[in-house]
C-alpha cells in the first residue's frame, strides 16, 4: 500500500479497496472509505501521519464490509468523523444487518459471520446527501450512485470522482461474472450520471485510475443487459430462482462453492427479477407451493 497522488491535495491509497484521501490548506485529512479491517486502517493511518496529515473525518460510500471495516479502528484512534448516507447508515450502526439481509431477513449463520460480510460497528456522525459541501474543511460534492448498494455516493474532489463500486474495471467483470447491483434501474441511472461527468480522473473502487470513465461505463452496461436479457430469454417457460441462478452462474461462468458466494449471487438475480416484474416483462405464478417466474407475452 503506498499514497498515490492524483491532483493537487487528492491521494488515493491502492488496496483491495482503493481509499480516497483528500486534505486542506491546514493539512487536515479526509477518508473516502477504510478498507476491510484493523489491518488495513493500522496501514491508512500510518502513511496518513507520515505525510504530515492528521486524519479528521471518513465518508463511507456505502456500507458494504469491505468499504467499512477499517472504520471503528480510525474513529478509536483518531477521533475521526463518519459520514454516510441516511440509507447507509442503519447497517454502519448495526453491521449484523448486512448478512441478515442476504440471507432473507433472518438471522445469519456462521459462515456470514466473518470479516467480509460483518464488520464492526461504528456510529455515523453526520448524514450526507447529494450535493457540494464543506466536509472537514475539504469542498467536496457527494454524488449519487445508487445501483450496487441503495444508498451508495461517489464522492468529487479537485477535478477526482471516487466511483465506489458503481461501476469496477472490465477485467474485474471478466473475473466475477455479474457484477453485484442491488437496484437495477438505479445502477443504469448511476451509468448515465458517470458518463455526464466532466472529472479529470476517476477511480473505482476495484480499478485503476483513469481519464475517461466511459469504456468502464460501458463495459458494466453491457454485462448488465448481457444478463438481463439472458434471463429474460430463459423465462420463457417458468423457473425457479434457484434454477435461474445455476442457469446464469453457468452461461457467465460463474463457480459458487461457499454461501458467501451463493448469496451475494442470490441478491443480484433477485435485483434483476424486481427490475422485471417491475416494468411487467416477467410475472411470478405459484405451483405446488413453489414460485416461478416467466416472461409476459407481448
Amino acid at each position: 500500500m503506498k499514497l498515490n497522488k492524483i491532483t493537487e491535495n487528492v491521494y488515493y491509497i491502492d488496496s483491495a479497496v482503493n481509499i480516497g484521501l483528500i486534505v486542506n490548506e491546514a493539512n487536515e485529512a479526509l477518508l473516502v472509505d477504510t478498507g476491510i479491517d484493523d489491518s488495513v486502517a493500522r496501514k491508512v493511518k500510518r502513511l496518513v501521519e507520515e505525510n504530515g496529515y492528521k486524519l479528521r473525518g471518513i465518508i463511507i460510500t456505502h456500507a458494504h464490509a469491505d468499504h467499512c471495516g477499517g472504520a471503528p479502528h480510525l474513529v478509536k484512534t483518531t477521533g475521526a468523523a463518519v459520514y454516510a448516507t441516511a440509507t447507509e447508515k442503519p447497517v454502519l450502526e448495526c453491521p449484523v444487518l448486512e448478512p441478515v439481509y442476504l440471507f432473507g431477513g433472518a438471522y445469519p449463520p456462521d459462515p456470514l459471520h466473518n470479516k467480509f460480510f460483518l464488520a464492526g460497528g461504528v456510529s455515523v456522525d453526520e448524514v450526507i446527501m447529494p450535493g457540494v459541501q464543506n466536509i472537514c474543511g475539504c469542498e467536496v460534492e457527494i454524488v449519487d450512485m445508487a445501483g450496487h448498494a441503495l444508498g451508495q455516493v461517489g464522492v468529487a474532489a479537485a477535478g477526482v470522482l471516487f466511483c465506489a463500486d458503481s461501476v469496477i474495471a472490465p477485467e474485474v467483470i471478466d473475473k466475477h461474472g455479474i457484477p453485484l447491483n442491488a437496484d437495477l434501474a438505479g445502477a443504469l441511472e448511476t451509468f448515465n450520471r458517470l458518463e455526464s461527468r466532466q472529472e479529470k480522473f476517476y477511480l473505482p473502487a476495484h480499478g485503476t485510475l483513469a481519464e475517461d470513465i466511459v469504456p468502464v461505463v460501458g463495459a458494466n452496461r453491457r454485462r448488465l443487459i448481457d444478463t438481463l436479457e439472458f434471463i429474460k430469454d430463459l423465462l420463457e417457460s417458468p423457473k425457479t430462482v434457484e434454477e435461474i441462478l445455476a442457469a446464469a452462474c453457468s452461461n457467465f461462468k460463474i463457480n459458487i462453492n461457499n454461501m458467501g458466494q451463493y448469496y451475494l449471487m442470490h441478491l443480484t438475480i433477485m435485483a434483476y427479477l424486481s427490475y422485471m416484474v417491475d416494468r411487467k416483462e416477467i410475472t411470478a405464478e405459484y405451483n405446488e407451493n413453489r414460485q416461478s417466474f416467466k416472461k409476459l407475452l407481448g
